[in-house]
């Protein structure tokens, strides 16, 4: 009789042996999702965490609150929003899924849809804009010149006139790269034409009801009252919470997608049948997708990023901003389903959870000796140190135009400062000759030079583990004269958006870009002859680069604005 107890024991534990190989596996799992999200609170937003083994669900566990204004708690119910790029693994399976319903064909042109579309544009497939690389221009980053926020609302006509007005495209068509938006906001429009209805409709129709995904949907309208449907929360200043109402509402953003943890279970399980039409779907666009070229590793434009943890690969479902939602891997028949309404990167949280269970062992990030020592620097010293340094970053997702970014430190008296505008500025706390760290956070300041011939560095190591290089430009920041700003004053026209905006220079002699629907802002000089523009894109602010171009006589003919997103954009000068 006791041996057969054992026997039916050890055949128990075999069963319920998990990711953490562990009798008491509940228990396991629990402890160790408690101190993963230990950041989640009562008084804070809400995470929901689902971990499946081998088909079987061996770890459910809620954070937080779905709202933190009504003390609503944060359940796996909860339907939350996804950000944009998230929801390009929907629509992209919706062009998929028409394909085999024989309602269009993924090679087929775009203009076949839209005949207005510009010439230049006539080669142009469906394929191309799941690729992103249509040569079409992101209709956020170019529209954000004219406008006061990306929330502004735009509608289906006025996001077709911005593309029949394209005059050349923002890369090569069909061979060049370019993150847009306006790829996946024409995407919607042609599935909507291929299939005439609602994608909202289509999806709901076609892939949430059949999946059972019954509370899952393409979002069409923000003002919807919907059932558990949580609030979105961004970190305001001070690690407070504030509510996220910035929306973009038009065409290249309507096609986000709200679901809940419950929802994507059987979201995950389609994928582990090798049988559903999910799967089927996904292999369709494996054919011909495109790996995003600017990015190390496999990270496919439909939101498939290939994750190499320890010896596993983890096929993780997020966008490019980092906001997972689902991660799998199939070696150890292992799927992690993870959403919250917090909108904040949280790869860290899933790298995490997958960590333990495959048994992975996570290192903390290694930050440098804080301990003051006792050294001093002199005011010619700190002198030696200030300047301006560009951040050696990376090609980002966006395209092969590399980003801009750059810090400035100067010396005060007595004391290093870093500063980020005309009023913000940090004196940052001395720790020894050359390293400095920031008098509220953990981030550390090194500087060093390689040899007396070579340019000052600074590395930046950040609380959050990030390790940022940076050289000191050699040229510094020199202003224009009066005379040469004043040979940049005057009207200038974009024909794309057929917006017209002004330069004038103010009292102290500063180039002021005035735009009838934008309040005013300054072009301030930089490096290399370009200036400066701050672009607004609601949830924060970018920087734009502006190059004035002359003739042979030395007149300004026109300028262009320029970023990852933003291929020198053109305004000419009025005569």
């Amino acid at each position: 009789m006791k041996s057969n107890f054992l026997i039916v024991w050890i055949l128990s534990f075999t069963l319920d042996y998990s990711c953490f190989g562990q009798s008491t596996i509940k228990n396991q799992i629990d402890i160790k999702l408690d101190s993963i999200f230990s950041g989640f609170k009562a008084n804070t937003p809400g995470i929901a965490v689902t971990v499946i083994q081998k088909g079987k669900v061996i770890a459910k566990k809620a954070y937080g609150m779905a709202s933190i204004e009504f003390n609503v708690p944060f359940e796996h119910k909860t339907l939350v929003r996804m950000p944009y790029s998230e929801g390009r693994e929907f629509i992209s399976i919706a062009a998929a899924l028409m394909e085999s319903d024989g309602l269009l064909q993924l090679n087929d042109k775009v203009q076949e849809y839209f005949p207005q579309l510009p010439q230049w544009s006539s080669n142009i497939t469906i394929q191309d804009l799941l690729n992103h690389s249509s040569g079409f221009a992101d209709e956020w980053a170019t529209l954000a010149l004219t406008q006061a926020s990306m929330t502004n609302r735009i509608d289906k006509s006025q996001f077709l006139q911005f593309l029949y007005n394209q005059p050349t495209p923002s890369v090569e068509p069909s061979k060049g790269y370019m993150y847009s938006n306006s790829d996946f906001g024409l995407l919607r429009l042609i599935l909507e034409k291929a299939s005439g209805e609602n994608l909202s409709d289509y999806m709901k129709r076609r892939v949430f009801q059949p999946l059972d995904m019954k509370d899952s949907r393409i979002h069409n309208d923000r003002e919807d009252v919907i059932p558990n449907h949580a609030f979105s929360y961004t970190v305001g200043e001070n690690n407070t919470f504030k509510l996220w109402l910035k929306d973009k509402t038009s065409p290249g953003g309507n096609y986000y997608v709200l679901t809940s943890a419950n929802d994507l279970e059987k979201w995950a399980s389609a994928y582990t049948d090798p049988k559903s039409f999910i799967s089927t779907a996904i292999k369709r666009l494996k054919q011909n997708a495109r790996v995003i070229p600017v990015l190390p590793g496999k990270n496919y434009v439909f939101g498939h990023n290939e994750k190499i943890l320890g010896t596993y690969t983890a096929t993780v479902h997020m966008g490019v901003s980092e906001y997972p939602y689902l991660a799998r891997v199939p070696e150890e028949e292992l799927t992690v389903i993870m959403v919250s309404n917090q909108f904040q990167p949280r790869w860290n949280l899933m790298k995490n959870v997958l960590s333990a269970c495959l048994k992975i062992e996570t290192k903390p990030p290694v930050m440098p000796d804080v301990t003051v020592e006792k050294a001093t620097i002199n005011q010619q010293q700190l002198e030696l140190l200030s300047g301006l340094y560009q951040w050696q970053v990376p090609l980002t997702f966006q395209s092969f135009m590399p980003r801009k970014r750059f810090t400035s430190i100067v010396a005060g008296k007595g004391v290093l400062r870093v500063v980020y505008s005309e009023n913000d500025t940090l004196d940052l706390v001395q720790l020894s000759k050359n390293k400095f760290r920031d008098p509220e956070f953990p981030d550390v300041f090194i500087f060093y030079q390689s040899n007396s011939d070579s340019a000052q560095r600074l590395v930046l190591y950040t609380y959050d583990g990030d390790t940022i290089q940076m050289e000191k430009t050699k040229s510094a920041i020199q202003k224009p004269v009066s005379k040469e700003l004043h040979k940049l004053t005057g009207k200038y026209y974009s024909a794309h958006l057929d917006f017209y905006l002004t330069l004038v220079l103010n009292e102290r002699d500063e180039l002021v870009v005035k735009r009838p629907t934008i309040a005013d802002k300054i072009l301030e000089p930089w490096t290399d002859g370009e200036f400066r523009l701050s672009t607004d894109y609601g949830e924060y602010s970018s920087e734009s680069w502006v190059r004035f171009h002359y003739d042979e006589q030395g007149n300004v003919t026109h300028f262009t604005v320029s970023h990852p997103r933003l291929m020198n954009h053109r305004f000419d000068k009025l005569r």
